[in-house]
């Protein structure tokens, strides 16, 4: 009887000891089901947005048209609570700068999204390689085959309106040049084009065209062969941006020609003021802040696995005499 008895003691301890291990197995769940409950919350997920990193390189950082892509992306950095890696080369031809600037940031184990203003599309696609980091252009589109979007003007588009403008201006008959950026480059060629068209609808003749890589005072020296070449018989001048439309307008200035039609491109505040000035006669502008910061913002959502829209086109418009001292108040303002 007594074996029997300190047999059932035995028994209801070794349930009891089983039971209390239930238990304690019970507590410590509890908390992951707190956790799992408020990850949709909104304080966790800006945690989590805080975590994200994402790269930029721009074509350089030191114009004034980059400086308003860059203070886009250091402005939406701050409005999402993400880390933002802005780089850029000396110059929009230091390409191999460029090239080593991708080669080191997609190299990095902690990057969550990559964006790109290429300054030779073709050779950037090929640095790029088959990095599994979301990856997306912005200013100038590349054929990257998994590219998630491009965010940035359609430069036919855009260079579309600044050629039309001119050519009603000067009329069916005028004669005009165009002094291009960097020919073979994706953005100068498709400016190029649209300028192109626009002129052909209008019956307006082109004269020639000649590519000064963005300085102005390769577009002064150009502009100054071709007046002479052309015994000062040019109507409209085209230009592929406001640096070159600087340097194109001194040398017609200087040949005591008053009535050319001059057209920037990019609308930085040099390029309105001269429009405010009477020097170039029109500038067409594009959204470089807004380009800036929807690149990081879509860079973010990609990152978080969200559907990003291919193509978002950040839009143009022609900057002239009636609208240009409204739109220089507010260029300076994104700089403040």
């Amino acid at each position: 009887m007594k074996k029997i008895l300190a047999l059932l003691t035995t028994v209801v301890m070794i349930v009891g000891l089983t039971a209390c291990g239930g238990s304690k197995d019970k507590t410590t769940s509890k908390p992951e089901e707190s956790k799992e409950t408020t990850n949709s919350g909104e304080t966790p997920e800006k945690a989590e947005d805080s975590n994200i990193r994402v790269g930029v390189i721009l074509k350089t950082l030191s114009s004034e048209y980059w400086s308003y892509v860059a203070a886009g992306v250091k402005q939406a950095g701050e409005d999402l609570g993400v880390t933002v890696d802005l780089q850029g080369p000396a110059s929009e031809t230091a390409y191999d700068e460029q090239n080593n600037m991708i080669e080191t940031m997609l190299s990095s184990p902690d990057l969550d999204a990559f964006v790109i203003s290429p300054l030779q599309p073709e050779s950037v696609v090929s640095v790029i390689g088959d990095t599994n980091v979301p990856v997306l252009f912005v200013d100038t589109d590349a054929p990257y085959e998994n590219k998630v979007s491009y965010i940035g003007t359609g430069n036919y588009e855009a260079a579309y309106l600044g050629g039309d403008y001119a050519a009603k201006k000067a009329g069916k008959g005028s004669k005009a040049v165009i002094i291009g950026g960097v020919q073979g480059n994706t953005s100068s060629d498709e400016r190029e084009r649209g300028y192109r068209e626009a002129l052909e609808a209008n019956g307006v003749e082109l004269a020639a065209v000649q590519y000064a890589e963005g300085l102005a005072d390769k577009a002064a020296s150009i502009m100054e062969n071709l007046l002479t070449s052309l015994d000062n018989d040019v109507d409209i001048v085209l230009c592929n941006n406001d640096e070159i439309a600087t340097g194109a307008s001194r040398s017609v200035e200087q040949a005591g020609l008053n009535d050319v039609i001059i057209v920037g491109f990019d609308g930085i505040q040099a390029g309105v003021q001269n429009v405010v000035d009477g020097k170039f006669t029109a500038t067409v502008a594009q959204s470089p802040f807004d380009m800036g910061y929807s690149a990081v913002e879509k860079a973010v959502a990609a990152a978080k696995g969200e559907d990003v829209m291919k193509y978002i086109d950040t839009g143009a418009i022609v900057i002239t005499s009636e609208n240009a001292e409204t739109y220089l108040a507010e260029l300076k303002s994104k700089l403040e």
